[in-house]
């Protein structure tokens, strides 16, 4: 279960906290008792201010937030205006991370490489165990794999270093029967080529050996994933832009014809409008042609990119909405993508 989480900011005070515990701001409403004017509730992380909504009695009391505050972050929330401000909503789980499938997407590389990483960790651990039966020389040598904060280290068995002992023992026994041969046959000082081949025979399959598991060894490390980058921003206005893709193409700007897939849903989830097949939605960008949180949303996407859109009511249908699918004061969601450009 998800623990509540709820803050009352009052007039003309600042709350301060360095956040210990992630959660999910979802609903800020006024008081019960009111006063008249208008009052915003406003947040500044490191150091920048953000308006999340402003709220008028009478008119719009509560405002729906889809906002999240990470461990660590340290954030001030304040009110302007005369009325206080209730904010709620939910603490996280430590693995709380969004499962919303793309419906545009299909598996990238990144989601193949983590299935075929999950086969190849199993096939590398059976070619390091075949390794170590004929490695002749590695008695302080341990292999270290690190895969995120976990370190596995794999050493050799007792039986595997009797192994490599009794083949280190066989060129000192074949070099003791040379030298009684020698001892012998006086006549014959210098010793057989054969016995030198022996001698030079074990020292080369050591070098080889350590060659390969150098070679071999620093691949494991060459899969690891880097970080993967947050790409979201808050706007003062309340827009929430999140690039799900970036995009290779041209930018969109003013004055571009452009072509868009779309789904548009309440913060409900339930589905209102979408494009996904067929022609694309065509639109002047930036001539009012469209609501202001697409105009300003979709403002320097590149073509292939795609974007979630979480729009306050006052940049998409306001107080009146768009009955029946759109409710008054809705924010809505937006998934989109740009296929094309002119």
């Amino acid at each position: 279960m998800l623990g509540f989480w709820g803050l009352t900011v009052l007039p003309n005070k600042t709350y301060s906290q360095i956040v210990e515990n992630s959660f999910k701001l979802s609903m800020a409403a006024l008081d019960e008792e009111v006063k008249e004017g208008r009052s915003s509730v406003r947040v500044t992380v490191d150091k920048k201010t953000f308006v999340l909504c402003s709220l008028t009695p009478g008119k719009i009391e509560q405002q729906s937030l889809d906002l999240v505050f990470t461990e660590g972050e340290s954030i001030t929330f304040s009110v302007s205006g005369n009325n206080s401000i209730h904010l709620s909503g939910n603490y996280l789980p430590e693995d709380d991370y969004d499962s919303e499938e793309d419906p545009f997407r299909e598996m990238s590389d990144e989601d193949m490489y983590e299935d075929e990483d999950g086969e190849d960790e199993g096939e590398d651990a059976d070619e390091d165990e075949d390794m170590g039966e004929d490695e002749e020389d590695n008695e302080d040598d341990n292999v270290i794999v690190t895969k995120g904060a976990k370190r596995v280290a794999k050493q050799l068995a007792p039986e595997k270093k009797q192994k490599i002992s009794e083949n280190q023992a066989k060129p000192v026994k074949v070099a003791k029967e040379t030298a009684k041969a020698i001892k012998e046959e006086p006549v014959k000082k210098e010793p057989s080529k054969k016995d030198v081949a022996v001698k030079k025979e074990a020292p080369v399959k050591k070098e080889e050996i350590k060659k390969e598991i150098k070679k071999e060894e620093p691949k494991k490390d060459i899969k690891k994933e880097a970080p993967k980058k947050e790409n979201k921003q808050v706007l003062a206005n309340g827009l929430i832009i999140e690039d799900v893709k970036v995009g290779t193409g041209p930018a969109a700007k003013s004055g571009k014809k452009i072509g868009m897939r779309y789904i548009g849903r309440l913060t409900t989830g339930k589905v209102f409008d979408k494009n996904t097949s067929g022609k694309p939605f065509d639109f002047n960008l930036g001539r009012g042609e469209v609501i202001k949180g697409w105009d300003l949303g979709i403002q320097g996407m590149q073509v292939g990119g795609e974007r979630r859109l979480t729009i306050p009511s006052e940049l998409a249908y306001g107080s009146r909405g768009a009955p029946p699918d759109i409710p008054r004061n809705a924010t809505l969601v937006f998934e989109v993508k740009l296929v094309s450009m002119k």
